[in-house]
């Protein structure tokens, strides 16, 4: 699938996908026109009992083992999640989801495996899913509760740099909530499909929003913005109760010069923390992925 040319310039919007039968031409169209689509959907239409155990099984895939190890809403988010994965993969790439087999990174990214040239994100709070897939490059997408209070709950200090603080000690109480969420949704999307996981520190970065759109601009540790067209960064209002982070970077003239396409953080900057530096944990996170841990960084919320 090759997206139009000026398709990079356009922003998805969040496609309501209510189950396995879609609909899924929006989907289809998002990745034609922008190379991008995000899709969400609910756990319950996924529900593996709605599934006969044969197409079950070669759906999950090597993931069976994972989902037969949880049990209760554990287990059927996790299903569910794969499922939803799998379906939007096998729009990009048009074909069935049976025939899509889903591999994971060191830090829990899923990947279709063999398919280099289609990339995934997942996020979910409580029973709502959401998946980005993009035919372009790179992508991270976060999702969460548009009303979470987050203000002055201790988060701040984990989350935002010094000039980020500032600039939301600034604003009328009101607004302050919503801009937190902003940040958080953007900085989980930009390391998710940078594949760091936790390894860089959300306080080394920050986002200034763009105008009255969900457009960001990536800044540096030092508050200077970096200058880097392949990627785009917005926030996405999702059925009006919930907020989309989103991060993309597009690869494609890299690909067409054979150069080295891994979606590399551009901040170049002599202060950032080094896998080499870092604990790599075996715990794993509530969707079963291999978190790795940086020393000394404190549990996230949530």
């Amino acid at each position: 699938m090759s997206p139009a040319p000026e398709g990079r310039a356009a922003v998805p919007v969040p496609r309501h996908v209510p189950g396995p039968r879609g609909p899924w031409a929006p989907v289809a169209g998002d990745l034609e026109r922008r190379g991008t689509a995000v899709v969400w959907s609910r756990v319950a239409p996924w529900h593996p009992d709605l599934t006969a155990p044969a197409r079950l099984r070669a759906l999950l895939g090597d993931d069976r083992a994972r989902y037969e190890a949880r049990h209760g809403a554990d287990a059927e988010r996790f299903a569910a999640g794969r499922l939803l994965l799998k379906y939007a993969a096998a729009r990009a790439l048009r074909t069935e989801p049976d025939g899509i087999e889903l591999a994971y990174g060191l830090t829990g990214r899923p990947l279709v495996r063999g398919r280099p040239g289609v990339a995934l994100s997942l996020s979910h709070t409580a029973d709502l899913l959401c998946v980005a897939v993009t035919v372009v490059g790179c992508v991270g997408v976060d999702v969460e509760d548009a009303g979470r209070r987050l203000y002055d709950t201790g988060l701040e200090p984990r989350m935002c740099a010094p000039y980020e603080r500032a600039a939301l000690a600034r604003l009328p109480e009101g607004e302050r909530d919503a801009r937190l969420l902003r940040l958080w949704v953007l900085k989980e999307a930009y390391t998710k499909a940078l594949a760091q996981g936790r390894l860089l520190p959300f306080t080394s970065f920050g986002f200034r929003p763009d105008g009255a759109g969900g457009g960001a601009a990536l800044l540096r540790d030092d508050g200077t913005a970096v200058a880097d067209p392949a990627w785009r960064f917005t926030t996405l209002p999702l059925a009006g109760t919930h907020l989309v982070g989103l991060a993309v970077r597009d690869t494609r003239q890299e690909r067409e010069h054979a150069r080295d396409v891994e979606c590399s953080d551009p901040l170049d900057r002599s202060s950032r923390k080094t896998a080499e530096n870092l604990l790599v944990s075996d715990s794993k996170d509530s969707s079963g992925s291999t978190e790795l841990v940086g020393k000394g960084l404190p549990p996230w919320p949530g």
